[in-house]
């Protein structure tokens, strides 16, 4: 990489340490994943799935990777109570991307 490209802290052949630790910190933070925002009609297909009270599957966003979570669901206010053959899992309602219903054949 050279100064062309617009990095000019790639292309110093010499990096104090800190700015080397610097330089990390910002490409931690660009490689964060941002959330999702979802729409009003997305939102209201992920109301009716978790009112039918079947086994979903409920995809949790976290910064590094969404987490898949399969089981029967309660809401209790602002959160979900996912209870997995792993145990309860308690979901923050925004951190939810996306609900779907499980079939009977495939649980």
């Amino acid at each position: 990489m050279n100064i062309r490209d617009g990095n000019i802290f790639e292309a110093m052949r010499m990096v104090l340490p800190e700015h080397r630790e610097l330089m990390t910190q910002i490409q931690r933070m660009r490689a964060k994943r941002k959330r999702p925002v979802l729409t009003e009609e997305r939102l209201e297909e992920m109301q009716y799935v978790l009112r039918e009270g079947r086994t979903v599957r409920v995809t949790v966003f976290t910064p590094e990777r969404d987490v898949v979570l399969v089981g029967r669901v309660s809401v209790r206010g602002r959160e979900l109570r996912v209870c997995t053959a792993a145990g309860v899992h308690i979901v923050d309602v925004r951190d939810v991307v996306e609900v779907e219903m499980v079939d009977a054949e495939s649980s």
